[in-house]
């Protein structure tokens, strides 16, 4: 690869990691993450808080990030926030580069980095506001460091790298972080039929480092917050996570990943299908037949481990994905370069070009078919799909094995960019509060306290805070009935707008649905306020 087309992947990635940063905060995850940074950064501490109220789901770490981005940029935004779960993505995707070059060869370096960048649950995740895109460089480099030391590059820096990366796991999300790692190492060792691999690592030694760091963050956590805090930390967000699905949320059957994690690298599923045939496996004397053996026994032994709690979700499977892809770009370059015939290798191409046009038609048929609107955007955006698809076509006809390889790279650049370019803006009004809030705090003189009934969650004790600077403070029926407060903001969720209602004095001044689930309402008792409701929210209305 020259210089020019070094600088010209490098750009690509990078724009793609910046890309649709400057999206308003988007229910659920997004207003809790980006308030408790924005407290952070007013009154940094050990124990994150929300809306005021001590917050100790996770350790410190991602939220030290986002208010040191709060910092740089001159104060909260989303973009701010949402910039550090890109420079954890764009840093992943050099370090995936770089390994895959170092242990295979340098196109499947780059196929592994692109195939990453587009794939559907790392593109979207790492340009939302949540810890997981940090968790993934931290156990990605932990990885790569322990894979260099395995293979034989032992040192006293790559050791220190790993402990390192391993330290950065435990303070972003807790144990899950030190024992996802674990869980591909031991998986990796019993593949090999040898725990004496694992010995550069100096295994034990670093059990009981983390069992020091752990101890240290629990020792920290209780003296910025009482032992209590450390009891929920360790009992709460551990073990209930496990045994207790009901009281953590997000209860999903132990085969959940089963299907979660197709989705999760569509639309790479002409090399995901291959990792299940025989010949993949069978040929593990192949100078790269350990370096797939490493790259499996991680994405089997993460994806095992996440299957063992109650509670799941599609984001979980982030530090899973940098290692998989590493494997699905070796075994893709294996069968294209030296197994198949030309005519199948050829229909290969535009198979996986069809996977690629599907994954960029989703812009189009979510336009049309969610929000029911015709966008010229996604219809232009379309054409520049099918023309490199068209190009894809004839480079594979031909047998242009190189041309048709960048092409495809192009055409899953162009369906990332896409996505974020044109399905986010279309898709704002079903997940953006932000407007309505900020509405609702324009009417409140500034010594009015904003009160909030109904079904309060995580997302309005977050997205209040941020968006108006005051605290939401819940109240009750009987404290509304007895207290009697100006203006009372009502939320009601899965449909139940019809029993978010408030009885006379008070009247409906505005009301907005985001979504299909949420439902917001401003009550006042006297005065109707002097703004109007923000006109873009469709299902904005003036009370009756």
């Amino acid at each position: 690869m020259t210089g020019t087309q070094s600088s010209l992947l490098f750009a690509a990635l990078l724009a793609v990691s910046l890309l649709g940063l400057g999206r308003d905060l988007w229910t659920p995850d997004e207003p809790r993450e980006a308030e408790i940074g924005r407290e952070m950064w007013l009154a940094p501490s050990v124990v994150p808080t929300l809306n005021g109220e001590r917050f100790i789901e996770k350790p410190p770490l991602y939220y030290w990030a986002v208010a040191g981005a709060y910092a740089l940029a001159g104060g909260p935004s989303p973009a701010a926030a949402r910039a550090v779960s890109a420079a954890a993505a764009f840093g992943t995707l050099l370090l995936v580069c770089l390994w895959g070059r170092g242990v295979f060869s340098q196109g499947v370096g780059i196929a592994a980095a692109i195939g990453l960048a587009t794939s559907a649950q790392f593109m979207w995740t790492s340009h939302s506001i949540v810890m997981d895109s940090l968790l993934m460089l931290s156990t990605t480099a932990a990885l790569w460091a322990a894979h260099a030391l395995v293979r034989g590059g032992a040192n006293r820096g790559t050791l220190l790298a790993f402990y390192l990366g391993v330290l950065a796991a435990l303070w972003t999300k807790g144990l899950i972080g030190p024992v996802l790692i674990a869980a591909s190492l031991l998986t990796y060792a019993a593949l090999r039929r040898s725990f004496a691999v694992l010995r550069p690592l100096h295994p034990f030694a670093g059990a009981g480092f983390v069992l020091l760091m752990t101890a240290a963050l629990a020792a920290a956590i209780a003296a910025d917050a009482g032992w209590g805090a450390v009891r929920e930390w360790l009992w709460v967000n551990h073990v209930e996570r496990v045994t207790n699905p009901v009281a953590t949320g997000h209860d999903q059957p132990v085969l959940y990943y089963l299907w979660t994690l197709p989705a999760a690298v569509f639309p790479w599923w002409l090399p995901f299908a291959a990792l299940f045939r025989p010949s993949t496996w069978t040929r593990a004397a192949t100078p790269w037949g350990d370096a797939k053996v490493f790259f499996g026994a991680a994405t089997l032994g993460m994806t095992l481990l996440l299957s063992v709690p109650a509670t799941k979700r599609g984001l979980y499977l982030m530090p899973v994905l940098p290692p998989l892809f590493l494997l699905l770009a070796a075994v893709a370059a294996e069968w294209w370069t030296k197994t198949a015939a030309p005519r199948l290798r050829n229909a290969a191409w535009l198979a996986q070009g069809v996977c690629v046009a599907l994954f960029a038609a989703v812009p189009a048929a979510f336009a049309i078919g969610y929000l029911r609107v015709v966008d010229a955007r996604a219809v232009l955006f379309l054409g520049v799909v099918a023309a490199l698809l068209g190009a894809l076509a004839v480079f594979s006809l031909r047998g242009a094995g190189a041309q048709a390889l960048a092409t495809l790279g192009a055409c899953s650049l162009a369906a990332a960019v896409g996505l974020l370019a044109v399905t986010a803006p279309l898709a704002a009004p079903r997940k953006d509060m932000s407007p309505f809030v900020a509405w609702v705090g324009a009417q409140l003189p500034r010594s009015e306290t904003l009160y909030v009934t109904g079904e309060i969650d995580e997302t309005l004790d977050g997205i209040v805070p941020f968006v108006t600077g005051r605290r939401a403070v819940a109240i009750g029926a009987a404290e509304i009935e007895a207290t009697r407060p100006r203006f009372v903001l009502v939320q009601g969720k899965n449909g139940a707008s019809a029993a978010a209602a408030l009885a006379a004095p008070y009247r409906r001044l505005a009301s907005s649905e985001v979504g299909s689930d949420r439902y917001l309402a401003l009550w006042s008792r006297d005065d109707e306020p002097l703004g109007a409701p923000p006109q873009h929210e469709p299902s904005s209305s003036p009370g009756q």
